[in-house]
């Protein structure tokens, strides 16, 4: 049986006052090497919102860092330890330091993690909504560009899908902020749970372990553990994104983002996939690039004079690497955008329209 769609779109829930369907119509998704190429030539159209992203990013991380700071300082006043050697290691290993110190302190404790909770909430929700906004961007920049992926590439490729304005920004921040703050929301407990499971699964193992007879067995539980939560939290980071994607391309609450992602997920899984798997290889290179790098420029620290331009490579290697990882992220979020535009708007994306398949309840 054969039914249009009331709303227009493939792959959403149609109502009807009498009964309902799930209809979705045959992908129609770009082959992975043209997503991708899309996706990128989009976000160099719109490179503000790289920097933006960005910006907001190391300010948020500078943000995280003063409690930690201050934890550290009240450490060393209290144990008489020196604050440089704290931070010997990173900020992390600086605040595994201070919550170990703290340990026989319950009162200072608490305020420590709550400060710190505090912080990284609501940097994160300032954050997120800000990121809002620059999606907003991605996503009407790739409806302006058209088919340009089957024309010749041409400087006004560039200028069709521009469509960064400080006041399309500020709007869509406006228009979906609360949505987007509902997903972090969402997104904290998602990681929350995760934890608590890792955690759950170590002491088991710790347990194990404890016992003559599993004892060997201790790493191996500690690698699937460890594997899975790490699965576990790049699936929250991907659900995290396509629904930011369906709720400022169909500008839709998050219930209804959800059950669309659902029938995106079963009509383009292949898609979804392959554009997670080149992005995620990518990333890879581009750690081990930046560790690379770090490395040289740790040898380079010690040669006599030549040391002393070390702290302007430094600075100009984080610049440079935390706008290549934006740059990536961004571009794999236009890439998946352009799929779901043409599995949502079959009609917009120059292909022909194919017939509805509807399963009737």
């Amino acid at each position: 049986m054969q039914a249009p769609n009331p709303r227009g779109r493939r792959g959403v829930l149609a109502e009807d006052t009498r009964k309902s369907r799930y209809s979705w119509k045959v992908s129609s998704a770009l082959p992975l090497r043209a997503a991708l190429t899309r996706g990128a030539l989009v976000t160099v159209a719109n490179w503000p919102v790289v920097a933006i992203d960005f910006a907001i990013e190391s300010l948020y991380k500078v943000a995280l860092a003063v409690p930690i700071v201050g934890g550290a300082f009240m450490v060393a006043i209290l144990a008489g330890v020196d604050v440089s050697a704290l931070f010997a290691e990173g900020l992390r290993s600086a605040a595994e330091e201070v919550v170990a110190s703290l340990t026989h302190a319950p009162v200072a404790l608490a305020c420590f993690v709550l400060a710190v909770v505090l912080v990284a909430f609501g940097g994160a929700l300032v954050m997120f909504l800000i990121k809002a906004g620059t999606l907003t961007v991605l996503v009407d920049g790739e409806r302006r560009a058209g088919e340009f992926h089957r024309e010749p590439f041409r400087l006004e490729i560039f200028r069709r899908a521009y469509a960064y304005t400080a006041q399309s920004l500020i709007e869509g921040s406006r228009k979906f902020g609360s949505r987007a703050m509902t997903l972090v929301t969402w997104l904290g407990l998602a990681y929350g749970v995760i934890a608590a499971a890792y955690l759950l699964a170590m002491s088991w193992a710790v347990d194990l372990a404890g016992r003559s007879t599993w004892a060997p067995a201790w790493p191996i539980i500690v690698l699937i553990a460890t594997s899975a939560a790490v699965v576990a939290v790049a699936a929250a980071n991907l659900v995290y994104d396509l629904m930011r994607i369906i709720i400022i391309c169909d500008d839709c609450r998050v219930g209804q983002a959800w059950k669309r992602l659902r029938l995106f997920l079963v009509a383009d899984a292949r898609q979804v996939i392959g554009l997670f798997g080149v992005v995620g290889a990518l990333l890879l290179l581009a750690t081990a690039a930046s560790i690379l790098a770090t490395a040289g420029l740790a040898l380079v620290a010690w040669v006599p004079v030549v040391g002393l331009v070390v702290v302007p490579l430094q600075l100009a290697a984080w610049l440079v690497r935390g706008l290549l990882f934006q740059y990536l992220g961004l571009a794999a979020l236009s890439a998946y955008q352009t799929q779901y535009r043409r599995f949502a708007e079959p009609g917009d994306s120059g292909v022909p329209s194919q017939p509805f398949l509807v399963s009737q309840e």
